[in-house]
């Protein structure tokens, strides 16, 4: 069903997977004196579908299941808004943001429970808990500084050799993202489907 995950399955009512929506990400770093704020907007991530399952353990008497996935590489693209205070010095940009991350692994379990419905037993997950573990990373942003030819691309190093700060700030946005979508296709399709059909 891996292959089908990317448009989505509409005869389960099953949503596509690609492009995962983020949302807004907030960025507040350092003190008054030298602080640097950063909001990025309407982020889409391609390449979730891509995972590659490392390892499954069920516990059908639980109805609980734990296994490892591997996010070979996640592209995202977004819009950015950047202000930096350097004591009396100030500096804003605007901009695109895009970038990838490579070899993520992931952490996920499914809790589930069972729900009578007339005769049969059909199985509900829980909300899904999905944990992350950096891999590598690169990010790019446009028009730093109106397109300073000088501060655009020192910038632009200083946030990938530092890239590990906006890192802890996406990754828990993505963790919820990619826990909530799970959910929804977990439960649709098990929906339609009941216990003693999944687990003959």
């Amino acid at each position: 069903m891996i292959t089908k995950f990317i448009a989505g399955i509409p005869e389960l009512d099953v949503p596509g997977i690609e492009p995962l929506s983020l949302g807004q990400i907030a960025l507040a770093r350092g003190p008054q004196g030298a602080k640097l704020t950063a909001v990025v907007n309407d982020v889409k991530v391609r390449g979730p579908s891509n995972f590659i399952i490392q390892e499954l353990k069920s516990d059908l008497d639980r109805n609980r299941f734990d296994f490892k996935l591997l996010l070979p590489r996640l592209d995202f693209a977004g819009q950015y808004k950047m202000d930096i205070q350097v004591l009396l010095l100030r500096l804003q940009g605007k901009g695109n943001i895009t970038g990838s991350f490579k070899d993520y692994a992931c952490n996920v379990t499914m809790r589930g429970h069972k729900e009578k419905r007339g005769d049969e037993e059909y199985l509900n997950f829980e909300p899904m808990k999905v944990k992350l573990r950096v891999g590598e990373s690169s990010i790019y942003l446009t028009n730093l500084f109106d397109g300073d030819p000088v501060l655009g691309p020192a910038t632009n190093r200083v946030i990938n050799d530092n890239s590990q700060v906006f890192l802890q700030e996406i990754s828990p946005v993505l963790e919820k993202s990619l826990a909530d979508l799970f959910t929804e296709m977990a439960n649709k399709i098990t929906s339609r489907f009941t216990y003693k059909e999944l687990f003959p």
